[in-house]
């Protein structure tokens, strides 16, 4: 009896055993986003897929606080979920009719599609260093390559570069940088070197705009950098976010008061019938935005990203910084 009832004792706890693993696995799956319905890493990212009904988010990595790249709603694929997709729009205010856009960094490839869709007649270009995160992109979140638009698999400085090889005739209207890990920007595509090659890329009244983060000292350095490079620079600040919009324009590219951002959004809005307020992206314009007296310029030999990005900006810095 002892013997059978030893037995029954560990199967009971094998069985509480199971039952507790069945459960933290299917907690596991279930996230703020929905279920875990894709995980796989990469030479590059821990890649993610999550499902909230119709509703898809792409994350890099799963600990300490997991980055959303992309949020997609696949029934309304032009309804913009995450504000930082709203606001990298913010180039168009400056170059209404482009006819040539690059990005590097495709996420779910959302900004890129609705470039296309909105601007059938430019060519848009989209770089992307890991393979996995394109086809994660071409299976759950619908984009697709095509006339007009081309994916390339590689790293977007050495993409850059490329262009740079092949002469005069490589220009874009608008740049659009938001390549990130699942730990913010990599540091060889924030510095001065990179901008410089970034603008011979550039057409003469062009744009770059460049996908950071504003609430720590590194955002002053980013602006500094951008300001070093281009000569002038403005900002979108995000408003339910973190995320700002540093953009610069080339030597003829328009810098755009706040009363004429928002002209420009009401009449781009009719024209275009965004899915989303382009007048809200004309709104968080700083017009004048002001990097830290004591900000570094970074560079190939000097930059201390994970340093700065330690460094929490104070309210009043950031307030006073953003003014308009």
């Amino acid at each position: 009896m002892k013997r059978h009832s030893c037995h029954r004792a560990v199967r009971a706890v094998v069985c509480a055993a199971l039952t507790v693993a069945c459960l933290q696995a299917a907690l596991a799956s279930i996230q703020p986003f929905g279920k875990a319905i894709f995980s796989k890493d990469s030479r590059y990212h821990q890649i993610c897929v999550y499902q909230n009904g119709s509703i898809m988010t792409l994350v890099f990595g799963k600990q300490k606080g997991p980055t959303v790249q992309t949020q997609i709603d696949v029934k309304e694929p032009r309804k913009h979920l995450l504000e930082y997709s709203q606001l990298a729009f913010c180039g168009v205010l400056h170059k209404p009719q482009p006819k040539s856009i690059l990005v590097v960094g495709l996420g779910g490839g959302m900004i890129p599609s609705d470039m296309h869709y909105y601007f059938p007649d430019a060519s848009v270009d989209v770089v992307e260093l890991d393979p996995d995160v394109l086809t994660v992109a071409e299976k759950f979140f619908g984009f697709k390559q095509g006339a007009g638009i081309k994916a390339h698999v590689r790293d977007g400085r050495m993409f850059v570069r490329e262009q740079i090889g092949m002469g005069a005739n490589t220009k874009y209207d608008i740049v659009i940088l938001d390549a990130f890990n699942s730990d913010y920007i990599p540091f060889h595509l924030m510095t001065k070197e990179f901008l410089e090659q970034v603008q011979s890329i550039l057409s003469p009244d062009g744009v770059v705009v460049a996908n950071v983060f504003y609430a720590n000292r590194l955002y002053d350095a980013e602006l500094a950098t951008y300001i070093k490079v281009f000569g002038r620079a403005q900002v979108y600040m995000g408003q339910n976010s973190g995320n700002a919009m540093i953009l610069a324009p080339g030597p003829k590219g328009q810098m755009l008061t706040p009363q004429e951002a928002v002209k420009r959004a009401e009449d781009m809005q009719r024209e275009h019938k965004f899915a989303f307020d382009l007048r809200f992206v004309a709104g968080r314009l700083c017009p004048n935005p002001r990097p830290d007296e004591k900000s570094m310029v970074l560079t190939d030999d000097r930059a201390p990203v994970n340093l700065l990005r330690t460094q929490e900006r104070t309210g009043t810095e950031a307030k006073d910084k953003t003014t308009r």
